[in-house]
């Protein structure tokens, strides 16, 4: 029978779940992903499964039996993908499963910041309801989002899933992408395409939806930000090296930007938040792709895509073609 290892920390439900989907393959899910482990569990693994654990040519000589990996999320940056395609293994990620979920994530970060809903909810949990305090402190920097300019840094699926949710609240959303989209998307969605950095200046919202990569690496760093409205909010529920940290704390700091809310970090590895002492950002824990919707999908998609590849069919959302 052949086997499936799925190299990464998940709650034991996921493993069970992942392995009730698949037809014919045995699953085995490592929850220690030292070297070791690796080698000794999944050496003669026909399929690696990951999410966030790093697959590079180390990797793959510690698992010379793999034939197929099948990456659980959207982005690939864990994946070092020259190494994969170097040696002769097909890959495929997952894109959309959680293309809603990260755009209601994403809206509720500028919701958030724009609302000063954490300065709120300590305001009453400090005692009482302030509320002519909590007012007279932060009148001046409440707004709504109809009243805002968002821009949006890509436009794949979520940067789409992002535009359409904020039709609802009557918002001017610009968007700059790689590849333009045609007239007839942009009516549809309601976007405007903008240059980039007449985006990052016009914009009082700059949300990024763009994928890790070289090109991608500090794509907003010192130059960016000093583009950048002073009243502007950056909100980030990409990928955590798409933003230079140590000049966004200093435009923070500086008061260049009103504010961020981040879903990911540069180094989550650490487990350490650089901007736990500036209460002018929010922070979440690389949990907008994750609700008890689009976890099963992830897992339904992924075994679909494992069976297409154990019985000899195409497998479909390739990232080493």
């Amino acid at each position: 029978m052949p086997k499936v290892v799925l190299a990464e920390v998940v709650p034991p439900f996921v493993a069970q779940q992942l392995q009730a989907l698949l037809a014919g393959a045995e699953l085995d899910a490592i929850q220690d992903t030292s070297d070791e482990e690796l080698a000794r569990r999944a050496g003669d693994a026909d399929v690696l499964v990951t999410a966030r654990a790093k697959v590079d040519a180390h990797t793959l000589a510690l698992t010379p039996g793999v034939r197929f990996i099948q990456q659980l999320a959207v982005g690939y940056d864990n994946l070092d993908v020259d190494a994969i395609r170097a040696a002769g293994i097909p890959a495929a990620n997952n894109p959309g499963f959680n293309s809603s979920s990260v755009a209601e994530h994403t809206i509720m970060l500028m919701l958030v910041v724009l609302h000063r809903f954490v300065a709120a909810h300590n305001a009453t949990c400090s005692g009482g309801f302030p509320t002519p305090a909590f007012v007279l402190a932060n009148q001046a920097h409440l707004r709504e989002l109809g009243d805002e300019t968002v821009g949006l840094i890509g436009l794949g699926n979520i940067g789409r899933a992002v535009a359409e949710r904020l039709k609802g609240f009557k918002t001017r959303v610009l968007y700059f992408a790689r590849h333009r989209a045609d007239q007839a998307t942009e009516a549809q969605l309601g976007v405007e395409y903008t240059p980039f950095n007449e985006l990052l200046a016009e914009a009082s919202i700059v949300s990024l939806h763009a994928p890790s990569s070289a090109e991608t690496r500090h794509l907003i760093g010192p130059k960016e930000l000093a583009l950048m409205q002073p009243n502007s909010f950056l909100i980030n529920t990409s990928r955590g090296d798409l933003v230079y940290e140590a000049a966004l704390r200093r435009a923070l700091q500086d008061g260049r930007l009103a504010g961020a809310a981040l879903d990911v970090l540069e180094d989550e590895e650490s487990k350490i938040n650089p901007f736990s002492d500036l209460p002018q950002v929010v922070v979440t824990p690389h949990s907008a792709g994750i609700t008890r919707t689009s976890m099963p999908r992830a897992l339904r998609l992924a075994a679909a895509n494992i069976d297409r590849f154990l019985c000899g069919e195409p497998v479909v959302n390739l990232v080493t073609s």
